[in-house]
């Protein structure tokens, strides 16, 4: 394997400590010289401290003595939310702007990050296959979706239904409810964790639609919807497509070029040719929420919205009496629902891209360690004779369960439970952190058909998340330390 690209990481072990110190000393001498260079004619307001303060010395020492008590999110042993350790790329180009700490809500309060802002989001639509439109960061997905919904809502002038999936994010609901959108239809997911196809259209023969949202990469699963059969209804039935990939959207990094042309499947990491079928189908959706801060390797809060046309962003249109506008000079938060926001994100972000860009040699190569690292967990989970895999995962998160035996829901999930209570924060030191899935008693007879369920229970699993490229490393060691755990667990309650 190459592990070049691991320079990029403090790593589990913090590998790579001395060049994030060597990085963080240029980022600072060059804000000390900025500072120092700055009308040099003017005398200083007051010395240099000598000594840091007792106080600071202190309370900062409690801080990082309390900040070992922290989950170990940064380790291979960690696989329960989607949690991935930032690049140094990001931690250095926030901590230069951060320093200044411009605002992105308006040009003049922050004009280099604005631009830097304006590039990164030119360079995920370039990503998305894109062409046209216009986009924005935001703070997270949940936020980027508000927003994308509330364009689609006023942007048409007809009526009609918004359309997501039982699997979709929670946020979706509360979103319509903030909208006050009535009109919306949880449409119930297949046994894959797919949106039903054959309900959307059910619904599209009676009524009008106005919107589908679609997911590239369910928070729970994973899993992608059908965006191939979606545009073909949409192309029918004339409804907006967004799509949900805070999780996925970044894997289309997965099957582009130097270019940003798409590669011959051959030439991908992806895993199967459903998925890569979807993430080129995603060019031909109408508006997306894909989050930097999941697998675009970015630290929290770096999510964004982007429209394929540029008349959906004048909804959110307002300004402020105390800003100005020029067209190459665009206050973004004329555009978008929140106000201010951190420049040093938008810094954060266009730096990692111009050092890995939105390609198979850059982020995708990172992300290939995870189609890798799930393909391994589940083709050892297919070969298992104490757990199956619940599905075949479409990016890298996997879901599995123990064998129950009777084969019912009830047996089902105490031993589910027994395990997730080894093997998460509830246990004292577990030796792996995974998490779980609950799937609703309707989704639960379509995902686990044969099994007997007359107490109509939901139905609980084990749930992995292997964004941690590291998982791949060493011939997929700690994926293969985590099926031995698990093993002798399950072999120790029999």
């Amino acid at each position: 394997m190459n592990t070049d690209i691991f320079s990029n990481y403090l790593g589990p072990k913090a590998e790579n400590a001395n060049l994030l110190k060597e990085l963080l000393n240029r980022v600072i001498d060059s804000q000390a010289e900025w500072r120092k260079s700055y009308h040099p004619e003017d005398a200083s307001l007051f010395p240099a401290t000598q000594e840091i303060p007792n106080l600071l010395l202190t309370e900062l020492d409690a801080l990082l003595k309390r900040s070992k008590e922290n989950v170990p999110y940064f380790h291979p042993r960690y696989s329960a939310q989607m949690l991935k350790d930032p690049t140094l790329t990001a931690v250095a180009g926030y901590l230069a702007f951060m320093l200044s700490n411009p605002n992105n809500h308006a040009y003049e309060g922050g004009p280099i990050t604005t631009e830097m802002e304006m590039e990164t989001t030119a360079m995920l639509m370039q990503m998305c296959g894109y062409k046209t439109g216009w986009g924005h960061l935001a703070s997270g997905g949940s936020l980027a979706n508000t927003e994308a919904l509330w364009a689609i809502r006023d942007h048409y002038q007809n009526e009609g239904a918004i359309l997501f999936s039982s699997v979709c994010h929670y946020s979706w609901k509360r979103i319509c409810a903030i909208l006050r959108i009535n009109n919306f239809r949880e449409v119930p997911a297949d046994g894959s964790f797919r949106i039903d196809l054959d309900y959307v259209q059910d619904i599209a023969r009676k009524e009008k639609i106005k919107a589908v949202i679609a997911n590239v990469g369910s928070t729970g699963t994973g899993s992608i919807d059908d965006i191939e059969s979606l545009v073909m209804l949409k192309e029918r039935y004339g409804f907006h497509l967004h799509i949900d990939a805070a999780y996925g959207g970044f894997f289309r990094s997965t099957i582009l070029d130097d270019n940003g042309k798409v590669l011959p499947r051959p030439q991908t990491p992806v895993t199967s040719d459903y998925t890569y079928r979807q993430l080129i189908a995603i060019e031909q959706s109408d508006s997306i929420t894909i989050d930097p801060h999941k697998q675009g390797l970015i630290s929290y809060g770096a999510g964004a919205v982007l429209y394929k046309d540029e008349a959906l962003r004048n909804v959110v249109l307002n300004s402020a009496p105390y800003t100005y506008h020029m067209t190459d000079k665009p206050n973004i938060g004329m555009w978008s629902f929140e106000g201010s926001r951190p420049g040093a994100m938008a810094a954060a972000c266009y730096l990692t891209y111009k050092v890995y860009p939105l390609n198979i040699n850059g982020v995708g190569k990172i992300l290939s360690y995870s189609f890798a690292a799930a393909e391994k967990m589940y083709e050892l989970l297919s070969e298992n004779k104490l757990f199956k895999p619940l599905y075949k995962p479409d990016l890298d998160i996997v879901c599995f369960y123990p064998v129950a035996s009777p084969n019912d829901i009830s047996t089902l999930n105490e031993q589910s439970l027994k395990m997730y209570h080894q093997f998460s924060l509830e246990a004292s030191k577990p030796e792996f952190i995974l998490s779980k899935f609950v799937m609703p008693p309707e989704l639960t007879k379509r995902a686990l058909p044969g099994f007997g369920n007359v107490n109509n229970e939901s139905a609980t699993v084990v749930r992995t998340v292997f964004m941690k490229h590291w998982n791949a490393l060493d011939d997929f060691r700690y994926v293969r330390e985590l099926l031995k755990s698990l093993e002798t667990f399950a072999s120790s309650e029999v």
